[in-house]
């Protein structure tokens, strides 16, 4: 009978931390808080809510860190989609950074730089897009809405910064924009599987 109570207690006082700590995540989001304050929301929120994710992605290598740079994997992705990175989108890249004040002289900032220089794993592309969908879950269904369009958004500026490389005076540029439209078409579905909408809302 204890036991009993006691493992009541103890389940009623996990449920208390995990609301609590998407409390906090739910808080940074509705700031619209520097990514370095949603990531250790997130971080946080992972350690109770799927440790197995957290996990997976301190073994790609991301650290508190470079925590902020792995939120806008996606805009790296999409950069790498007609299988390289033109200056163009390099600098759109970078620019949407230091617009989410990701600093330049950051480890997160250098991170992006190293990515946009050497093509990351899929792995890391996918893990980027779970955990970006777990951390938009916590929210109601229109700002969660709101969240993802605004990420897809700025994905759709990196495809079209390929269409000022020099490939499109040599009439490439259908080409590298369909490419990386159907990345970006991809990461749209992708953050929205799982959150209660289709992929057309």
């Amino acid at each position: 009978m204890t036991k009993g109570i006691l493992g009541d207690r103890e389940k009623a006082l996990e449920d208390n931390y995990f609301r609590q700590e998407e409390a906090k995540l739910v808080e940074k989001l509705r700031q619209n808080a520097r990514l370095d304050e949603i990531a250790a929301a997130l971080r946080d929120k992972l350690q109770v809510d799927d440790p197995e994710l957290l996990m997976r992605t301190r073994q790609l290598g991301v650290t508190v860190e470079t925590a902020p740079a792995f939120f806008l994997a996606p805009l790296v992705q999409v950069a790498w989609a007609g299988g390289s990175v033109t200056s163009s989108e390099r600098e759109t890249v970078l620019g949407l950074a230091r617009g989410r004040e990701i600093d330049p002289a950051s480890p997160a900032y250098a991170q992006l730089v190293s990515w946009l220089e050497s093509k990351p794993s899929d792995e890391l592309f996918d893990t980027a897009l779970e955990v970006l969908r777990s951390g938009f879950s916590v929210l109601p269904p229109d700002e969660r809405r709101a969240r993802v369009t605004t990420l897809v958004d700025a994905c759709h500026k990196v495809a079209e910064a390929a269409g000022s490389h020099v490939a499109t005076l040599l009439g490439m540029r259908q080409d590298v924009t369909r490419a990386e439209e159907s990345v970006v078409e991809t990461i749209n579905n992708k953050l929205r599987i799982g959150t209660g909408e289709s992929a057309s809302d």
